[in-house]
């Protein structure tokens, strides 16, 4: 009874983390309309593969890591780096004069790198390790009491927050396709993409302000 409910309380906490905005929603709302709605489950398939790493480094005892100044501004400076490059790549596809034939195409070859997107989103994101740092290693610490099943409790149960979330984003972009066409589906990977270069800047600002 004590695990499924640390299973649920990990779930309905979950949602605090995954509907804030941030790079991994910029990426499923500029690929979703293009890439279908199976955008948002395999970017969370990168993603969860993140929090693998996170959760076993924090359940050995690693937390301290998170919270040292110098590898979380590290984490933001690069992050940001990172960010600026991809919100700069979209630009330059929107910028390449392409047949739709030739787009489609593209578009194909390049699903297979959704769950890496996934992956590199997630990294990129420094206050993504802030939300471990503190909420996370929050709950870690307290399911370590179930043993090696207590994380892997918790973990599902985060996961699957960021699985119906991030599903359900993609779902309704999805659907609403037809009216993100043309000129408006430009603008829609314009404005995605500066948000991510705005997010590089502010991480990078925080790096070195040592705000984060």
């Amino acid at each position: 009874m004590e695990l499924l409910a640390l299973f649920l309380t990990s779930f309905i906490v979950g949602f605090s983390g995954a509907m804030m905005p941030g790079p991994l929603l910029a990426v499923a709302i500029a690929e979703t309309p293009r890439k279908g709605f199976l955008v948002g489950p395999i970017l969370i398939g990168g993603h969860a593969l993140a929090e693998i790493a996170v959760v076993v480094i924090l359940s050995l005892g690693l937390a301290a890591l998170a919270d040292n100044e110098t590898i979380s501004r590290s984490i933001a400076i690069i992050g940001g780096v990172m960010l600026i490059f991809m919100g700069a790549g979209m630009i330059a596809q929107l910028l390449k004069k392409e047949s739709n034939e030739s787009s489609k195409s593209e578009s194909t070859k390049k699903s297979g790198r959704l769950v890496l997107d996934g992956i590199i989103t997630s990294l990129c994101n420094p206050y993504w390790f802030v939300w471990w740092a503190t909420t996370g290693s929050a709950f870690l610490v307290k399911s370590l009491k179930f043993g090696a099943v207590g994380p892997t409790v918790f973990y599902f149960g985060h996961i699957l927050s960021d699985l119906v979330w991030y599903s359900f984003v993609s779902f309704i972009i999805w659907k609403g396709r037809k009216f993100v066409t043309g000129i408006g589906y430009k603008i829609l990977i314009g404005a995605c993409a500066l948000f991510l270069i705005y997010l590089g800047g502010s991480f990078i600002y925080d790096g070195i302000s040592g705000v984060i």
